[in-house]
Formats: structure tokens, sequence, C-alpha cells
């Protein structure tokens, strides 16, 4: 018989396993894999404890839930601004792998306290759901903030990442909320499925292949 709580560790983890491996599996060789894995532990720390410490604030409420994301993304540029990575290029790279790890943590420890530990399919396929909301947003608005580090734009691409994650987080208030019973909630996790992978085709197609230098992709040609 299964653990429900492996179970919800293997669902709400592996979103992110999925997206680091074929995300940034591409374009293996423009970053160190070392410093990736780094930056997706220290992800799953972050977002251990920044969950933990949403979990005193009513985050199915939109106030709430904009501060909490506002503090979410302000971690990633603290992070990303520091001088190890602050104007390089992978830096791009290493905020994907941190978003990652931020996102797919946030979400175990939510689902854990909102007792969605259960081998029962619908509550499975929810947490999947959530998990997969919120991996690929955090990557791709991890990877926004880290390109405003590379470029120097620093204020500009914060900016962007906060307003495109503050859009997502204002759908997620009404999965938290749970005011929508389960045909409402996996609706809107839907809807923002949809848009998280928007944001994660624009990272591919428009923020990755700018982050890396010319002479760099002659080299690997």
């Amino acid at each position: 018989m299964a653990d429900p709580l492996m179970v919800l560790s293997l669902v709400s983890f592996s979103p992110a396993v999925v997206v680091l491996y074929f995300l940034l599996g591409e374009f293996e060789g423009y970053f160190k894999d070392n410093k990736a894995l780094f930056m997706m532990i220290l992800g799953l720390g972050l977002g251990m404890i920044i969950g933990f410490f949403s979990l005193y604030f009513p985050i199915g409420y939109l106030s709430w839930a904009l501060g909490i994301i506002a503090l979410i993304e302000i971690v990633k540029f603290f992070i990303l601004l520091q001088k190890p990575f602050r104007l390089n290029h992978d830096t791009t790279f290493y905020g994907t792998a941190l978003g990652t790890g931020i996102g797919a943590m946030m979400v175990f420890v939510y689902s854990f306290a909102a007792g969605l530990v259960s081998l029962d399919l619908l509550t499975v396929l929810l947490v999947f759901f959530i998990s997969y909301n919120y991996t690929l947003v955090n990557a791709s608005t991890g990877a926004i903030i880290g390109y405003g580090c590379y470029t120097g734009e620093f204020w500009k691409y914060l900016s962007k990442g906060f307003i495109l994650s503050a859009i997502h987080g204002s759908m997620m208030t009404f999965v938290w909320s749970f005011r929508f019973g389960r045909t409402g909630i996996l609706a809107v996790l839907t809807i923002g499925g949809v848009y998280g992978t928007v944001l994660i085709f624009y990272v591919y197609n428009n923020i990755f292949p700018k982050t890396i230098p010319e002479e760099m992709k002659e080299i690997k040609e």
C-alpha cells in the first residue's frame, strides 16, 4: 500500500523535475549543472520557509496573496542580484531552477496544511494541477527576474515578474479559499495551467535565446 505522504511528495515535485529536465536540458552547456541543482535545492528550502510563514495569513484573500507573492519575487530578486549572479548570462537559467524549487515546495506545504494527503485519484489530480500551476509560473518569473539581473534592467524585470505572478496568484485565491468546490477549483486550475504554459513557452522562445551571448552560440554550433 502506497504511503499518502510519499504520493503527495512525488506529485508535488514531479512537475519541477520535468520542467528542469526538458526546459534546461536543451540549453545544457550554457550554465553549470551543479549550480542549477544547488539553486533548485535552495529554492526548496526557501519554499518551505515561505510556505510555512504564509500559513499564518489567509492566502485565500487577494490582498494577503499579493503580499506573499511580492515576498517570493523579492526573495528571488535579492538572491539573483548577488555578485555570483549579477550581470552574468547564466543567471536566467539559475533563476528558473530557483523558481521551480520554491514553487514545488510551497505546493507541498500548502497541500499538506490543507489536508490534501490522500490516495484518492481526484485529490492526487488536484495536487498535481496545483503543482503544475505554481511550478511553471515560478520557473517563468524566476527566469524573467534572472534575465533582468543579467541585463542590468533590474526593476523593469522585477516588476514584470511580480505582475505576471500576481495575475496567477489572483486565480489561486479561488483555489485556497475552497469557495467553489472541486469542479470549480479544477476549472480555475485549468485556466491557470494554460496561463503557466503560455508563460513558460514565452521564456523558452524569447528569454532563453536572448540570454545566450552570440559568441557562445557560435562556439557551440
